[in-house]
């Protein structure tokens, strides 16, 4: 199995591009970084980027606006048990990330009605 976008559904994904787009470059930066962060933890093979994707659907099940959420995210998708552990430990060292760079402990999500 190859982990890749094509397991987002279309709504998924133009959420994803949609808030990447309306992103500042500092928050695509901290995304990319807990990103990279992550797969030296997970693995950057199929199951490493397969977390990634599942971050990613989880993300926008969530409706977050800001993809630099990544980190308060990773360890709700832990489904897989060989791969418990190392996403635990990638967690912690986004937590360490997030509070180093000042990033929110909370979602951003716009509230609409």
């Amino acid at each position: 199995m190859i982990a890749s976008l094509d397991s987002l559904t279309d709504a998924d994904k133009e959420l994803v591009l949609n808030t990447w787009k309306n992103m500042s470059e500092i928050d695509k930066g901290h995304f990319i970084n807990q990103v990279a962060i992550a797969l030296s933890v997970l693995g950057s093979d199929a199951s490493g980027r397969k977390v990634v994707l599942d971050v990613l659907k989880l993300m926008s099940k969530d409706k977050t606006s800001n993809l630099s959420d990544f980190g308060l995210y990773l360890q709700s998708v832990s489904s897989n048990k060989s791969i418990v552990e190392k996403v635990k430990r990638a967690s912690t060292i986004l937590d360490g990330y997030r509070v180093k760079n000042a990033l929110s402990s909370e979602p951003h999500r716009d509230l609409t009605f």
